[in-house]
């Protein structure tokens, strides 16, 4: 991501996101706490990494298209992993 700094935790919370495919992930388990949570998500969500669904009782988080271009450059060495 060109002018974006993506950490490692970014980047597993993408990889936790793939693997989910199109059931997503409950907000709470990919970021326990919830002042860290609704930092991170926004930031990928602001990127466009993920797309983020309010339901009855919480929210769910989706990888987008870009999320998953991004983790497959990552996962065939086409880019460094961040610091």
């Amino acid at each position: 991501m060109q002018g974006h700094k993506l950490l490692n935790a970014h980047i597993r919370i993408l990889r936790k996101l793939e693997k989910a495919g199109e059931e997503g992930v409950v907000a709470s388990e990919l970021v326990p706490e919830r002042s860290y949570r609704e930092f991170v998500l926004r930031y990928l969500c602001i990127h466009g990494l993920i797309e983020r669904q309010k339901r009855f009782r919480g929210e769910r988080v989706f990888i987008t298209e870009k999320g998953l271009s991004l983790i497959y450059k990552f996962n065939n060495g086409h880019e460094e992993l961040p610091d």
